[in-house]
């Protein structure tokens, strides 16, 4: 079943955020607990729309832009995950949201621990889908390729972008890796500056705080796996799960696994 999926823009106190949702008058929430989804890097929230489709009539969904990325406001200096998370949070607080169940894959996932950290009670469960809970020698390797985008007029920049995209997942569907390679390049310095931003992020420190249930999960082949187990045990109620198969587009290309672990774990 496909659902009617809008989009929409809302005014925060930094910018406006554009989201996608399943809910048809999205004025009023403030009786009902929604699903609130976080995007990676360098994606949007498009990367959620056949998962929003495939709870459709169970979840009322809201899938935001993270700052920068999409067609949400750019922040005007370094963005830090604090203001990716306040920012989503205030879209969110205008849209009623009073309370949800909340997931986000790899920075999303970061960008959920912050906002359940600043704001506790908001978040009634949380599903962290390749957290980046990153070790320093961890941070360094990862940071170590991770360049800024500059363009040249031969497009000799293009080529290494495309095969950093693909080779997250070497059978990828050519549509989701040129999806993905459009995101990219439309988000442009934000790309380089999203990922800094999740390695000065102390994610280690702020799960702990967490008070309400956290199912961690992943690809067997995800970049992040080997974040799954202490992630799970850092927090206080803490869950894990091995998704046999998948890799870093674990939501597009195994939706109706992750629509199933949604159900389990938020009813």
């Amino acid at each position: 079943m496909n659902a009617p999926i809008r989009k929409g823009y809302v005014d925060t106190r930094f910018g406006q955020v554009h989201y996608r949702t399943t809910i048809s008058s999205p004025g009023d929430l403030s009786n009902s607990v929604p699903l609130v989804l976080l995007h990676q890097t360098a994606s949007s929230s498009v990367m959620y729309e056949a998962l929003m489709n495939a709870l459709a009539g169970e979840y009322a969904c809201i899938a935001p832009d993270t700052p920068g990325f999409g067609e949400s406001f750019t922040p005007p200096a370094a963005p830090t995950i604090a203001l990716y998370a306040e920012a989503l949070y205030d879209a969110l607080s205008a849209l009623k949201v009073r309370a949800c169940w909340l997931f986000g894959h790899h920075t999303g996932a970061s960008i959920a621990v912050q906002m359940a950290h600043d704001h506790p009670g908001f978040a009634r469960r949380l599903i962290l889908s390749g957290p980046p809970y990153l070790t320093v020698a961890q941070r360094a390797a990862f940071a170590a390729n991770i360049h800024p985008i500059v363009p040249t007029p031969d497009g000799a920049h293009l080529l290494p972008l495309w095969q950093r995209i693909v080779g997250k997942e070497p059978d990828v569907p050519l549509a989701l890796a040129h999806r993905e390679f459009t995101l990219t390049l439309g988000a442009g310095d934000q790309y380089a500056a999203a990922y800094h931003a999740v390695f000065g992020h102390d994610l280690a420190a702020q799960l702990p705080s967490i008070a309400c249930p956290v199912h961690v999960m992943g690809g067997e082949f995800d970049a992040l796996r080997d974040c799954l187990q202490p992630a799970a045990a850092a927090a206080r109620q803490g869950s894990m799960q091995l998704i046999p198969g998948a890799g870093t587009y674990v939501c597009e290309r195994q939706t109706a696994l992750v629509a199933d672990v949604i159900r389990r774990f938020f009813r």
